[in-house]
């Protein structure tokens, strides 16, 4: 365990409730009267300042004194505090029995910096108790028990097997005030159960010094304390050396606050035990014991305690994050499922009020408030659009938390209307600043009565006017109004779960709006490659039927040649504009779709392209396999589509007289693909026996009309194909290249990453 060194110096003046959050309370120069205490420096085994009691501990001709050397039946256990493997801070050697002139003694030994401080206690202090006793009766049943009846077991049985009069079991609330929560005590005594405590009746100091110790005590609260001798002290034996106070933070014998005291007399409490309950490192709780009397708790007993309140711990975190777990993962189930719905409707901003209802549910919330891109959208119960903007440029002007939540928004900002009133709890979640979007929910009021230990406002002033504590613990009854359920540690949770889900909707929403314009753009110079390409290849056949209307006209017989001859032209040319058409058609509703991701084989896909292609009967000069076959991800009907414009430019640009087309899987590394390594074996080709493309112009053939045949050759055809196969294969990620010598077929390699 690390030293800690509380902030601040030793108070001038007397400690009084204006200062006791300041007071070294490690550093108190004094300890309690039931035991002795020696300093001894590490470095020289110097003893360099004792309690004035310590004569007590020896026979006086015995005593060790200041400047003196440790003595030797105490060398070995200074020896072990100051092993290499002993230099953690507060690291303990734990009630070593040594007989001490006629008396035995139990010895604790701690390290603390580079001292070694030396506690005695009388050995008739101690018991029989056993350590084992106190955890099988702890553990017993706590593991098919709810936890509030494990907490009321653990109050039982400490209160047994210490003797004190009342156990309690102290809980911390989020505004560091307490209340109790489990409780046994004398028949005759009044009830302290669920009554609430104010934060400062456990000052931040003490909490540091619970979170550093597991066990603290009072044997007498009004019993004289024994000062240390000198209070200060040196790490060397240097006449200038800087001395500092004796640090007792691990100290069983430590002086208690003046102030702490007090409050115990005005309680009616004689001695006092607390065992810490920490959560994470994190004080969480107490086990407060009290007695009416004075009450030395033996050493053993008190490390049988401590050793209770570490496995107590251990096993109620672990239970409350049993708990949580159940709970988170119920949460973002849910969540993930209704993040799905709103992931697939095509306007974000009504999908999210749609929404609003079970999101309200989630968080018992009245009302939500939608923002995004400007636009305010309102569900439930809401303030008014102008209180709203007010409130968003609040919220601008606050820091830049993704979550920030009030349940009591008339502290955190002041309202000229009854918009506090109406709705006090707000939690506001930020998306992304990249992209916006905020998510606001509204609680309305909550009236909440707290049952008090006494007035947590009153305190009393003496003639000299100091402050000192409460002297009445009589129930006060308070009623708290204008405020909302708090926002609690799992409502904050659940809101952290839901907001990374929203990121990444509003992320997604984003980028499928990028690639929406993206897709727009390469569209948009498609179609003006198209215009350009459509109006001159319209301009020849509307020349053409044009000039064979004019001589139909001119005809004088319908059964004529030339009559017979115009038509035959006529035909020919509207079935070339047709194809032009049917080109920019099918170009403009290529990737208009959703990708729908699935793994399918290839040899599926290419059944159903070849029966596209040819119509469902396959020409008997046409052979085609698959081979290797294998899986593909991608979506099916777009992976269709590309196989159907390859497959059928295969044979329509093929003059042999068995054409021959062969498809399958291969790995990206043996492709022109090579460099997209992301592909892995997501890849295919489609091999032909064609005509073949020349070099040249294996980079242009997939821009958009571009055709490497006069229009009569090879059954014509608009030239848009391969460009749809390139935008299919883009709206993937992916790539498409050809290979070809331009003499005896080509192949195209297809790829992208799977998912």
């Amino acid at each position: 365990m690390n030293s800690h060194f509380a902030p601040g110096t030793l108070l001038d003046g007397p400690v009084d409730l204006n200062n006791c959050d300041r007071e070294p309370i490690h550093i108190p120069a004094q300890i309690q009267a039931f035991g002795g205490l020696m300093v001894v420096r590490l470095a020289d085994r110097e003893i360099v300042s004792v309690s004035e009691n310590l004569d007590q501990c020896f026979s006086p001709q015995r005593c060790p004194a200041v400047g003196e050397t440790c003595p030797d039946e105490l060398a070995e256990l200074v020896s072990q505090i100051s092993a290499p493997e002993s230099s953690d801070e507060g690291y303990a050697v734990r009630d070593r029995s040594l007989a001490i002139g006629e008396l035995g003694w139990m010895v604790t030994a701690h390290r603390c910096v580079a001292f070694a401080l030396l506690e005695f206690e009388l050995e008739s202090n101690a018991t029989n108790a056993s350590d084992l006793s106190l955890l099988e009766r702890l553990f017993k049943h706590s593991s098919t028990s709810d936890l509030s009846t494990v907490y009321q077991s653990t109050v039982e049985v400490i209160r047994a097997f210490t003797g004190f009069d009342r156990v309690m079991l102290y809980q911390f609330h989020e505004d560091q005030h307490g209340s109790v929560i489990a409780e046994m005590k004398r028949e005759d005594q009044e009830s302290f159960l669920n009554l609430h405590y104010p934060a400062g009746d456990i000052p931040v100091p003490a909490r540091r010094l619970y979170e550093l110790k597991w066990i603290r005590t009072v044997a007498d609260s009004s019993g004289e304390t024994v000062p240390m001798v000198p209070p200060l002290i040196a790490k060397t034996r240097e006449l200038d050396a800087d001395e500092i106070p004796i640090d007792m933070s691990y100290s069983e014998l430590r002086a208690i606050s003046p102030i702490h005291l007090e409050y115990l007399r005005n309680m009616g409490v004689g001695a006092s035990m607390s065992i810490s309950v920490l959560d994470s490192g994190r004080l969480w709780g107490l086990i407060a014991c009290h007695h009416d009397s004075p009450k030395v708790v033996a050493p053993k007993q008190r490390d049988a305690c401590e050793l209770a309140g570490v496995l107590l711990s251990t096993y109620l975190t672990s239970r409350r994050q049993q708990q949580a777990l159940k709970h988170r993962v119920e949460v973002g189930e849910r969540i993930s499922e209704q993040i799905s719905e709103i992931a697939k409707q095509e306007d974000l901003n009504q999908a999210m009020i749609n929404a609003a209802p079970w999101m309200m549910e989630l968080f018992n919330a009245e009302g939500l408030v939608w923002v995004h891109e400007g636009d305010v959208y309102h569900a439930g119960t809401t303030p008014s659009e102008t209180q709203t903007r007010t409130l968003l440029s609040s919220l601008d002007q606050q820091n830049q938390d993704p979550i920030v939540y009030t349940h009591c928004i008339a502290k955190w900002q002041s309202w000229d209307d009854s918009f506090a009133e109406r709705l006090p709890g707000m939690m506001a979640m930020r998306m992304g600043q990249r992209f916006g979007g905020m998510l606001i929910l509204f609680r309305g009021p909550h009236e909440e009565h707290l049952n008090w230990a006494g007035d947590p406002n009153k305190s009393v002033t003496d003639e000299s006017g100091r402050l000192s504590p409460r002297k009445s613990f009589e129930q006060y009854r308070q009623t708290v109004s204008g405020q909302s359920l708090p926002w609690t540690a799992t409502d904050r949770e659940t809101a952290e779960s839901l907001l990374s889900a929203m990121n990444l909707l509003v992320v997604e929403q984003a980028a499928k709006v990028r690639r929406i314009n993206e897709e727009l753009r390469t569209l948009n110079a498609d179609l003006d490659a198209f215009a350009y390409a459509a109006s001159h290849d319209l301009k020849e056949p509307l020349r053409g039927i044009h000039h064979h209307v004019y001589m139909m006209e001119q005809a004088q017989d319908l059964a004529g040649a030339t009559f017979e001859k115009g038509m035959q032209s006529l035909k020919r040319l509207t079935g070339r504009m047709s194809d032009l058409l049917d080109g920019l058609l099918r170009f403009s509703r290529a990737g208009r779709q959703d990708l729908q991701w699935e793994t399918f084989s290839l040899s599926e896909v290419m059944d159903q392209a070849m029966d596209v292609a040819f119509g469902g009967l396959c020409p008997k000069d046409v052979e085609v396999q698959v081979k290797p076959d294998g899986e593909l991800s991608g979506d099916f009907t777009c992976v269709r589509e590309i196989l159907t414009n390859l497959i059928t430019n295969s044979v329509k640009y093929n003059d042999q007289p068995s054409k021959q087309i062969v498809a399958g899987i291969t790995a990206v590394n043996d492709t022109p693909l090579g460099r997209r390594t992301e592909f892995e074996s997501n890849v295919f080709f489609l091999r032909d026996n064609g005509i073949g493309i020349a070099p040249e112009y294996q980079s242009k053939v997939f821009e958009i009309f571009t055709r490497l045949c006069e229009p009569g050759e090879y059954s014509g055809g608009s030239g848009a194909g391969l460009t749809i196969v390139r935008r299919l294969v883009e709206r993937h990620g992916g790539d498409v290249a050809v290979e070809s010598d331009g003499k005896t077929g080509s192949t195209f390699f297809v790829g992208w990453a799977a998912r």
